[in-house]
């Protein structure tokens, strides 16, 4: 009896360290899962509710939602505005010109500048045909001569200019030219209607040769061309007309 408790005793022991030596040590285990400890994330919100819907039916990447979003929200960022539609020009209105006051020698000195700025006009010319002359007296200086024709543009006057270069009427205000007496004393007339006192009417004798130009529809470059143009030829004028 005595032999037989020792030799089950001994058989316990050897199972005992047999089943000792076939177990891995709980250390190992533990450190383990210590290091794919790392690897665990903690997903919340609706990204968490996609994964653990795919985790239940297969594996999907925990980066595939996120990357998806970013693109979806580069390719949102990136996206080009839709171009507004470009608006039709509007044309623009010509403007009528009629530029007057060009005496002598000036003439031919216009006509060619003008020609230079490639602007087509229609010229009159008076001077050799006429045989009487409205107009005012010189007075004492060129700026009390372009005071006076203000105040004739301010009563309505609308052909006029001041005579300026250098002869016997210089600093003379020209009222128009007629080929008769009857269309001069007409014109007359009605200056004095309009307020006019001290117009008169001359023969023709050395009365100025003067030209007048107009010009139609004209745009804001030429317009500005022409302006230019006529600051070059003291006392013509530079009015503006009705497009016809």
């Amino acid at each position: 009896m005595k032999w037989l408790f020792i030799t089950l005793v001994i058989a316990n022991l050897a199972v005992y360290g047999f089943s000792q030596l076939e177990t891995p040590p709980s250390s190992i285990e533990l450190s383990q899962r210590e290091k794919n400890a790392s690897a665990v994330k903690v997903v919340t919100g609706q990204l968490g509710q996609v994964t653990a819907v795919n985790m239940a039916s297969e594996p999907v990447p925990a980066s595939a939602p996120l990357a998806t979003a970013t693109a979806t929200a580069t390719a949102t960022a990136t996206a080009k505005p839709t171009s507004k539609p470009t608006p039709t020009p509007v044309a623009e209105i010509g403007r009528c010109w009629r530029w007057a006051g060009i005496t002598g020698d000036q003439i031919d000195s216009a006509r060619t500048k003008i020609q230079n700025l490639s602007l087509i006009a229609s010229e009159t010319a008076s001077g050799e045909s006429s045989k009487v002359w409205v107009y005012m007296p010189p007075l004492a200086t060129l700026e009390i001569a372009k005071q006076k024709a203000a105040q004739l543009a301010e009563m309505g006057v609308t052909d006029y200019f001041v005579v300026n270069n250098g002869g016997r009427w210089q600093n003379s205000i020209s009222l128009g030219v007629f080929s008769n007496r009857e269309a001069g004393e007409r014109h007359l007339a009605e200056l004095k209607a309009l307020g006019v006192k001290s117009a008169v009417v001359r023969e023709k004798d050395d009365t100025l040769k003067q030209a007048s130009f107009s010009f139609k529809n004209l745009n804001s470059q030429q317009s500005d061309k022409l302006a230019k143009l006529s600051a070059q030829f003291s006392g013509s004028v530079l009015r503006e007309n009705k497009c016809k």
